[in-house]
Order: C-alpha cells, then structure tokens, then sequence
C-alpha cells in the first residue's frame, strides 16, 4: 500500500506539476492588423498675382484706347497641383459694345502664355475659346507648388471700331489631374 501511495502521489504530483507549469507559463497572444488608408485626391491652385484689379481682382482695364491701336496687357496667374494639370480659358462674348455694331472682332482680341519651365505655353496668338470650346492656355504640367504662368492679352483696335464701353468676361480653369 505504501507503494500504492506513493505511486499515486507521485502521479498527482506529477498531474499537478504539469497543470500548474502549463498555467504558469501559459499565455495567450491575440493580434489585430490594421491597414490605414489614406486617399489623396488631385487638387490644386490658381490664383490671379498681377494685372487685374477691382473688388474682385479680376478686372483688367485697357482704358481709354483710339481706333487704330494695338496695345497689349499681362494677367499674372499662380499654380499649385500635385497632378499633372492644364488651364484653359472661355470667353462669355466677343468684345461687345452693343450687339448690332458693337463688336471687336475675337480675331483683334488674342492671348500668348509664358511662364516657369516645364509646362507647354501658347507662343502663338491664340484667340479665347468659348465655353463650349475653351482655348488652351498652358497644357503639360506637372505636380508643382509655385507656377506662374503668364497671359499676355493682345488687342488690336480696329479702325472704324464705333466708340463704346466693350466688355467680355474670360473664365480661367485650372484642370488638375489631365494631362
């Protein structure tokens, strides 16, 4: 019996040494991946700097000009864009006096472009687009924090131009994200 007895405890021991030591050194890891996301979108900037003036920095006075004359005003404009990017500009009319007589013809009214390197200008006399079919006025650029662009407008006074207060208004749109 007494052999019986310690069989059994050593048994037990062994039991509870096997429990105990497995609950001592016992742990349980749970893990948990986490995946950010973060979603950048193609945004940018365009900003009038010069040339304009107004309540709303967007009037650019030719004052007062005779028939005959061609004369030539430069709209500063900034770009900022983390895509590839382009500006193109509609006219809303012509230069219009009145609509019967009125007119400077859009041929006598273009723009050229200049500006910081890298993007592709206007270098050539370009009449300004309509809404349903804007102009280019820069195309090719690329992610940049500080462009400035230049708009060199061109005017040309016709000489029989009837006299008048002409207008027109010219939508610029920086278009980020197209090439």
């Amino acid at each position: 019996m007494k052999k019986g007895m310690l069989v059994a405890l050593v048994v037990l021991g062994l039991v509870m040494g096997i429990c105990l030591s497995g609950l001592a050194g016992a742990s349980t890891t749970y893990t948990k991946q986490v995946i950010p996301l973060v979603n950048v979108d193609s945004v940018g900037s365009l900003g009038i700097v010069s040339g304009a003036s107004g309540e709303n920095n967007n009037l650019i006075d030719f004052d007062h000009l005779r028939p005959g004359t061609t004369t030539t005003k430069t709209l500063g404009l900034n770009v900022s864009a983390n895509d590839n990017w382009r500006i193109t500009v509609s006219r809303s009319q012509n230069l219009t006096y009145d609509a019967t007589n009125g007119v400077i013809p859009s041929t006598s009214f273009t723009f050229t472009s200049n500006g910081t390197e890298g993007p592709t200008y206007a270098t050539s006399n370009t009449e300004f687009g309509t809404v349903a079919s804007p102009a280019d006025v820069v195309t090719n650029g690329s992610a940049i924090s500080d462009c400035n662009v230049n708009v060199v407008y061109r005017l040309i006074i016709p000489a029989n131009q009837p006299t008048g207060y002409y207008t027109a208004a010219h939508t610029y749109t920086l278009i980020v994200g197209s090439p």
